[in-house]
């Protein structure tokens, strides 16, 4: 994991000192790799002594050893993700920044998703009772997008994007059900609330979110949204937004297959309740 991604998924469990490192760092991460110890103790507020403590909490033996981590983790973000776009770019810059930077999003897919835990993933979204899919602020259009299409798949499956309807979904859960739950960063506390409400009831978690957030430390199966891909905290989800997309097309694909050609009927009658729902096409008629 990134020493950037490592830090925003400890930045709650972080002293009030190491709190202010943390922020100045986050805030200006290219310049942080270029300061003395002393000069980011000033910037922060703190003692020298605090940075090294800092860096021992993020697994690092001295300042000098986390800004070499961070250097090499921004390099390898600027070499898979192009630049954001800026003021000024025509709608062709737009067009090509876009389509590039999702192009790259998907290649990081394919070299950070784990195929055991997808196959775990399908597995337990399979044998549920209910599907119960989780998705709050800008996961929310998300997790419509999931129940849009796990519901077709002969499984009971609500999505939910308020907090209080989550919560009581929780709390009343069985031990067959299964939540699906959506989260950038893994931070959010309604989220990480609502997972051990759920945890609780006995219900089994399915977590699209930071491999080494608070959410994914109670997830039975976890799988990475991409989080380190940008800063969700600033701008509102894109590049993330198309990676946890397709992971839900490959979950969705994942339960098809393993319910074998069954399923095939059932999907079939679906398809076929919406032909009498569309306008039939217009008649060609002949010019005279």
């Amino acid at each position: 994991m990134s020493i950037l991604s490592l830090l925003k998924s400890r930045y709650d469990t972080l002293s009030k000192a190491e709190t202010k490192i943390a922020n100045v760092i986050l805030a200006a991460p290219e310049s942080a790799t270029g300061m003395a110890t002393a000069t980011l103790a000033g910037k922060a507020g703190v003692s020298d002594p605090m940075v090294s403590r800092f860096c021992r909490t993020l697994g690092c033996s001295s300042f000098p050893e986390f800004k070499v981590k961070l250097a090499r983790d921004l390099a390898q973000k600027s070499s898979f993700i192009t630049e954001a776009v800026s003021t000024g770019d025509s709608a062709n810059t737009i067009i090509e920044k876009r389509i590039n930077a999702n192009q790259a999003a998907l290649e990081y897919l394919r070299s950070h998703i784990d195929a055991k835990a997808v196959e775990a993933a399908v597995n337990l979204l399979c044998n549920a009772r209910q599907i119960v899919v989780a998705g709050m602020g800008g996961a929310a259009a998300i997790a419509q997008d999931a129940q849009h299409k796990l519901f077709r798949l002969g499984i009971p499956t609500v999505a939910y994007d308020d907090h209080l309807m989550l919560r009581m979904a929780a709390a009343g859960a069985k031990k067959d059900d299964c939540f699906l739950m959506f989260s950038f960063t893994g931070r959010t506390q309604a989220s990480v609330d609502v997972a051990e409400l759920a945890s609780a009831s006995g219900a089994s978690l399915i977590a699209i979110t930071n491999p080494a957030s608070p959410l994914a430390r109670l997830a039975d199966v976890t799988i990475t949204s991409g989080d380190e891909l940008e800063d969700t905290t600033v701008y509102v989800p894109m590049t993330t937004r198309i990676v946890i997309l397709t992971i839900i097309d490959i979950l969705a694909t994942g339960m098809t297959l393993s319910q074998g050609p069954d399923i095939e009927p059932h999907l079939k009658k679906i398809k076929s309740s919406l032909e009498a729902t569309k306008t039939k096409p217009r008649s060609k008629t002949r010019k005279q």
